[in-house]
């Protein structure tokens, strides 16, 4: 079993740092605090990885996806609520690293694409009676072959 002990003996290890000057290191908990807080998902998804030694493969994250679902939609408080949103949202970037796919570009080209395809020919945002946004039907989809 991996305590707690052995996590911050490994980040305190050479190991955890290669690649980083020794001066710039900062082993305090806010120094710790402030490099996960530079860190993007995938990156502290890969970092969760190598510290537990998990080898990610799809179907380990299919299985982890289900149960985070399943956990998130019995949630009935918000604090709960957005903790197994975040959960979620983790082992979804573990199942795309997992493929080895970049999920921060994805989530980038689609959010650029949502937003030039949310305006219409005239210029106008159009909405169904529920809100949804009616997306621009001439405007090109998203393509995200590059990235598979």
């Amino acid at each position: 079993m991996i305590t707690q002990r052995d996590i911050n003996d490994w980040v305190e290890s050479e190991e955890y740092y290669s690649g980083i000057e020794p001066e710039t290191r900062d082993h305090s908990p806010q120094g710790r605090r402030n490099e996960v807080a530079n860190m993007t998902v995938s990156e502290m998804v890969k970092e969760f990885a190598k510290v537990t030694g998990q080898q990610p493969t799809p179907s380990l994250y299919e299985e982890l996806i289900d149960e985070e679902f399943e956990e998130w939609s019995y949630t009935t408080e918000k604090v709960d609520d957005l903790k197994e949103l975040a959960d979620l949202v983790y082992v979804i970037y573990g199942y795309a690293m997992a493929w080895d796919w970049d999920l921060d570009k994805a989530i980038r080209r689609v959010h650029e694409n949502n937003i030039g395809r949310c305006v219409q020919p005239d210029g106008t945002i159009k909405r169904r009676d529920d809100g949804k946004v009616i997306k621009n039907k001439d405007y090109p989809k998203v393509n995200l072959s590059d990235l598979v």
